[in-house]
């Protein structure tokens, strides 16, 4: 904030608030409209304040950092028995701002996520502030991990890993699709997963579709089996990837295979700090286009934490610079519609000799039937 020039910051996107005071609001990221409003000061001995949803406010003294007389709970619907609540919360956070003495400076707040009618509530409770995009300030702090959030992330790793692994283990017995992907959400919640981000389980020809929903659908000898999956715990994404082919592959499978997995583990190859995201993305397909020249892919990856996409994007053209403590996935995928999708994905630890792997799943071609 100091750097940007930005005196004071708020935020309301939910896992903007989760990261500013490490508390988990379940109705902020299952009910989009009940938002927790988190005010920053640059100047660090002006304390921040959150406004919450009166219904989480006990929760969230419990479990915040913050103290709890900074945590103020507001109504989010009048009903004429509302003492000791804030009824006005823009006119709350406008007076904390005034107070603060920035009412006509420059002000960080999230353009891109907040709806019209909300900027424009702000708008008129500080009519000589000017509010700016928060994006780059805060999306930047989010890019490299505390101890505390590689811990989390570690563990919804775990819970991803596990997943898959029933994944696998239910394809070798060429069962349904969705009852792998059912075992799947069951052992990721049995390993302490809050709940499951995404399940993008297909075989056969369906694999070549990038974001499926399984289906009551036998995974086939010889066929493709394709899986993109992600468990959350404590609000942390995990986020793992792999392809098999169930038995022998055949030449065509096998081609496209060896170009994902080389170009993925060039990809791997190339991390480490102090390289840019676009050095990793060129690294990536010049790997992978040795087996197949028509390999392209937008990106080869992307930062992991409260969103399972975050910064940095490792894509062609970006000169942002990998950090010690940054955790992403490095992942590549070619998706043939008469063929198969093909997608390898690992998520990495950046260390300052190189990277650590957070998921040990193999990634041999061929699935034994069982």
């Amino acid at each position: 904030m100091k750097k940007a020039g930005i005196p004071a910051l708020i935020c309301a996107k939910p896992e903007n608030a989760i990261y500013l005071t490490s508390y988990h609001p379940m109705g902020s990221r299952t009910i989009r409209d009940r938002l927790t409003y988190v005010l920053y000061f640059a100047d660090e001995s002006k304390a921040p304040l959150a406004l919450c949803p009166s219904v989480d406010a006990r929760q969230m003294r419990e479990l915040s950092w913050f103290p709890a007389d900074r945590i103020m709970p507001f109504v989010e619907f009048k009903t004429g028995k509302d003492q000791g609540l804030v009824t006005d919360k823009f006119g709350f956070l406008a007076e904390q701002i005034r107070d603060a003495g920035f009412a006509a400076d420059e002000i960080g707040i999230e353009t891109s996520f907040l709806p019209e009618n909300i900027l424009n509530s702000f708008r008129e409770v500080l009519p000589n502030a000017k509010f700016i995009n928060s994006d780059p300030v805060i999306k930047r702090a989010r890019a490299v991990k505390t101890p505390k959030e590689i811990e989390r992330l570690r563990k919804a790793c775990k819970a991803t890993q596990e997943g898959c692994k029933k994944l696998i283990e239910y394809a070798s017995r060429l069962s349904y699709e969705d009852e792998a992907a059912m075992a799947a959400r069951a052992e990721s919640m049995m390993q302490g997963a809050e709940t499951i981000g995404f399940c993008a389980v297909g075989s056969s020809l369906r694999s070549a579709n990038v974001h499926n929903n399984p289906r009551h659908e036998l995974i086939a000898n010889g066929s493709v089996f394709r899986f993109d999956y992600g468990a959350i715990y404590e609000g942390y994404w995990g986020d793992l990837a792999r392809t098999f082919v169930v038995g022998k592959p055949n030449p065509e499978q096998q081609k496209y295979y060896n170009a994902v997995r080389a170009a993925q583990e060039a990809g791997l190859e190339a991390v480490r700090a102090g390289v840019t995201a676009d050095y990793i993305y060129k690294e990536a397909i010049k790997g992978g286009q040795v087996y197949d020249p028509e390999l392209r892919r937008e990106h080869v990856g992307h930062g992991l934490g409260l969103e399972v996409h975050e910064e940095p994007l490792l894509r062609l053209g970006n000169e942002q610079v990998i950090e010690v403590g940054m955790v992403m996935c490095v992942e590549v995928g070619k998706y043939v519609s008469d063929v198969g999708g093909f997608q390898i994905e690992d998520t990495i630890l950046v260390t300052e000799t190189g990277i650590e792997i957070m998921d040990s799943l193999p990634k041999e071609i061929s699935i034994a039937i069982a």
